[in-house]
């Protein structure tokens, strides 16, 4: 679509790193051993008419967990590999989400638009400004293994769903009153000193009578309400059970091999440990070399190093195993670390050597070369991952298969699915009656909606949720209903004694608050309740208060009084409290103004978001997302919710 711009080219010359620092990094880079070795046009997601490819996936991916690397210092917390593939795959099904939105609405990019928003990136532009040429545009894209159409594709993508979100701010109106209320959160500031008293002191006085019960019930019947349930059946078909049914024999496993090679190349690793002491805020440069000196002095006169590391290093992550950090490879820690750990001799001890972080005494307890990863090594492996997949893909022609046999011949009742549970061994049976938003226990959310889309006796088609597949029957269908009160009788009669224990909280704190007003101080009626007086560090009108949590009813109390004045009380998650104000800062009109726009622009941004938040959720709902299973497996995580 670039041709146009053939008769103008000028002198070649681009940064390359701008481009992917704009737009992406390498498809191949390795983003965990669990998803190699499939192919990049495989589905991962289908959302409506759009599909998500491993490919889309590899390169999200990518540019996420890079992001992260810069933010841990070039390593990934323990664990956070899973979150990262979770939240890449929430964020490319909502893309998807958007863009199939924008389009119903009727929105759309042009070429034109495309093509100015393609000269207008760094990268693509000449040292005098000019557009690098088509040719130059093409190897750039060629070099980083990505096509023109996938770039010019996802690029586009990018677009309509920002006029997506311009369309939704210009129906969206911020207040006078939100602006204000909004920046006077972020700036004003106090601190508070307080007493605390919990509801649970006063609770053998709040035993709930027989008449109370009767009486709070027929006052508040439609807080004991029941939604619309349905009462379901249904079977579980999980790969993981039917595994004892599936062979994969020593044939297959040296097939898969030979197959996949480079799915088995190793790249050279070390396996070390480490003790780090911490250049900040509390320990200045001089400190932090004494101290790592001394730990490096212990290690040689003869102490353990894992001792050591435990009692000496700051990595919160490792200091709990000795100061171990595993195997890992190039370019996953700082360079300073890592150029002394692959030049160490194991079981040499190395260090100090300083990085961004402080300073490391480093040993090496293990290395691997490069190279071809053995098939005796990885036999086991591959054997787990073929049985994966083929233990997989009989759960689903099996739920296939009984939900077609169902659907066939409508059973009668329930009886007829626990028949067929008993009769196919890795097939399980279960009942529950849930709501259009609870989850099936034991098995979450993944049959609830197909439930309800569902007429009573109707059998669903098989249904893929993260355990597998399922199938789901609909028993009965339940109206919404206020149930007598001997159904729910414990949850009234709890919350009358709650109420009660909740009121003697607030009235003991009343007359406490009727004594500092005629002259004691908050310490004295501190102590007559039986609690200690605490105090604050300052805080402002968006955070949670120290010591105390997340309370906006408190945090609007505060802010509305001035240094000395006594507030409350408050209700809390414990019972409640009363607070005195020792400092006060509060907010400049002049700044306000100067800070106008840009605190409405927020707010707007806010505003949206909602709105997206919102939509997402339904439209994921009407276009029936789904996930390969495989491949969820493959990376040890559940599908997302809609809207997540």
């Amino acid at each position: 679509m670039l041709k146009v711009f053939r008769d103008n080219l000028k002198n070649l010359a681009w940064i390359l790193w701008v481009i992917i620092a704009i737009f992406v990094l390498a498809i191949a880079a390795d983003f965990g051993a669990s998803v190699r070795g499939r192919g990049s046009a495989d589905t991962v997601a289908k959302v409506g008419s759009e599909t998500v490819s491993q490919a889309d996936f590899k390169r999200a991916y990518q540019r996420l967990s890079e992001m992260y690397r810069q933010v841990y210092g070039g390593q990934l917390p323990p664990g956070m590999e899973k979150q990262l593939y979770q939240q890449t795959l929430s964020q490319l099904v909502v893309q998807k989400t958007l863009f199939l939105e924008a389009r119903r609405l009727g929105l759309s990019v042009t070429d034109g638009e495309l093509r100015d928003r393609i000269l207008a990136i760094p990268g693509f532009k000449d040292e005098q400004g000019n557009f690098i040429g088509e040719a130059a545009y093409t190897r750039l894209l060629q070099s980083n293994q990505i096509t023109i159409a996938d770039f010019e594709n996802e690029l586009r993508s990018e677009m309509l769903i920002k006029k997506l979100n311009d369309a939704l701010a210009a129906n969206l109106y911020v207040s006078e009153d939100e602006i204000q209320h909004a920046y006077r959160d972020q700036v004003e500031r106090a601190k508070i000193r307080y007493l605390q008293v919990p509801r649970a002191r006063f609770a053998a006085q709040a035993a709930a009578t027989p008449e109370e019960v009767s009486a709070y019930y027929q006052a508040h019947k439609q807080e004991f309400s029941l939604p619309e349930q349905r009462d379901i059946a249904y079977l579980l078909v999980n790969g993981y059970q039917l595994a004892d049914q599936v062979k994969v024999s020593d044939q297959d496993l040296r097939s898969y091999y030979d197959a996949h090679k480079a799915e088995f190349s190793q790249e050279e690793q070390v396996k070390a440990r480490h003790v780090l002491v911490m250049v900040n805020d509390q320990r200045n440069d001089a400190q932090a070399q004494a101290r790592i000196a001394e730990a490096r002095s212990k290690i040689e006169g003869g102490a353990d190093f894992a001792a050591v590391a435990r009692e000496y290093s700051d990595d919160t992550a490792s200091k709990a195993n000795g100061g171990d950090l595993g195997w890992f490879g190039r370019n996953k820690m700082v360079k300073e670390f890592e150029d002394a750990a692959f030049s160490a001799q194991p079981g040499k001890l190395v260090g100090p050597v300083k990085s961004s972080f402080g300073y490391h005494l480093i040993e090496v307890t293990d290395k691997r070369p490069a190279g071809q990863q053995p098939f005796d090594a990885v036999k086991e492996q591959i054997r787990v991952r073929l049985n994966a997949e083929r233990s997989g893909s009989l759960a689903e022609s099996k739920a296939k298969d009984l939900a077609t046999r169902l659907n066939a011949k409508k059973p009668a009742d329930a009886n007829a699915l626990k028949s067929l549970a008993a009769q196919n061994p890795g097939v399980t049976f279960g009942e529950a009656k849930i709501g259009a938003t609870d989850p099936v226990p034991g098995v979450g959310m993944g049959l609830s909606t197909p439930a309800f889309s569902l007429k009573k006796g109707e059998v669903s088609q098989a249904i893929q949720i993260p355990q597998g597949w399922g199938i789901v029957y609909v028993k009965d269908l339940i109206a919404s209903h206020v149930p007598e009160l001997k159904e729910v009788e414990p949850k009234v009669r709890a919350a009358v004694a709650n109420q009660k224990l909740q009121q003697m909280t607030m009235k003991a704190l009343e007359d406490a608050k009727r004594q500092i007003a005629q002259g004691k101080t908050l310490d004295q009626v501190a102590a007559e309740l039986g609690v200690q007086a605490r105090e604050t560090p300052e805080f402002g009108g968006q955070a949670a208060v120290p010591g105390i949590g997340y309370n906006p009813e408190l945090t609007k109390a505060v802010m509305a009084l001035q240094t000395g004045q006594v507030g409350g009380p408050v209700a809390d998650a414990q019972g409640g409290l009363l607070f005195q104000v020792t400092d006060r800062k509060g907010w400049d009109p002049k700044q306000y103004a100067a800070n106008r726009e840009q605190t409405r622009s927020t707010l707007l941004q806010q505003k949206v978001g909602e709105v997206e938040g919102s939509l997402v959720q339904q439209r994921e709902r009407d276009l029936k997302v789904s996930y390969d299973q495989r491949f969820l497996e493959q990376l040890g995580i559940a599908a997302p919710q809609a809207g997540a």
